[in-house]
């Protein structure tokens, strides 16, 4: 178990240090003539093929019966799954974005109508109520279908996608719960950690501070993507 986590990770964090680069290298290119401008199209294909082949090989590679290196080959072969379960996460993502934007307009109705019914002012918690509903919906039903879609899709093809288990699988409260904490703990804080540095950290220390820290940060959360991607394969095994 180890040592496939730290096969994955491994994986996760060459392959996106090497996807950083090539965005790096599309930043740079000046769309200043035709050939510059096919050069830039070239390379966003060449990141969403790799985004694709990166999460697709890692989900494969929790296949717990099949070495790690032929199962990493074999899902890297599946890039479609990985960019189909992007689109279920897409649609989520719009599908909530419309929600946060039909409640803003929205908002002073809802709070003239509660102020009427109660006599009370307090409307905020109807509001945060609101938003933290949504961002479960967007990060931890839509991260959880994916991840299961991608794990039903690399270890059975398509063709299960049909059955409907990976849903019912990714809506079981373990497999969310699962889904959530890994990413909560080892993705999103490290990220937001990113920005952070000590109040009294000298000019000559920040160099070494900075670049531990991203290193820290990149480990961390290569670690924690993976688990994400075992977690949805764990339950998509179960379907």
């Amino acid at each position: 178990m180890t040592a496939r986590l730290a096969s994955i990770a491994a994986w996760l964090l060459a392959g996106h240090g090497l996807w950083v680069a090539l965005f790096w290298g599309l930043l740079q290119v000046p769309e200043s003539s035709v050939w510059m401008l096919a050069l830039s199209a070239v390379l966003a294909i060449v990141l969403v093929v790799l985004a694709a082949v990166l999460q697709s090989g890692a989900s494969s590679a929790w296949q717990i019966d099949r070495a790690v290196v032929p199962a990493l080959v074999s899902g890297s072969r599946r890039a479609d799954a990985a960019i189909l379960a992007a689109l279920v996460f897409g649609a989520l993502w719009w599908a909530t974005e419309a929600l946060l934007t039909w409640h803003a307009g929205v908002a002073g109705q809802i709070d003239a109508a509660y102020i009427a019914r109660t006599g009370r002012s307090q409307t905020q918690w109807i509001h945060a109520t609101f938003f933290w509903l949504v961002m479960f919906l967007r990060w931890t039903v839509g991260l959880t279908l994916a991840v299961s879609l991608l794990a039903s899709a690399v270890a059975g093809g398509r063709a299960v996608l049909r059955s409907g288990a990976w849903v019912r699988s990714a809506i079981a409260p373990r497999s969310w719960l699962a889904v959530t904490f890994w990413f909560v703990l080892l993705v999103a804080i490290p990220w937001h950690l990113v920005d952070w540095r000590p109040r009294l950290l000298s000019l000559g220390a920040e160099p070494w501070f900075v670049g531990a820290k991203l290193a820290l940060v990149a480990v961390a959360m290569a670690v924690g993507w993976a688990l994400v991607l075992q977690a949805g394969h764990g339950a998509a095994e179960k379907t």
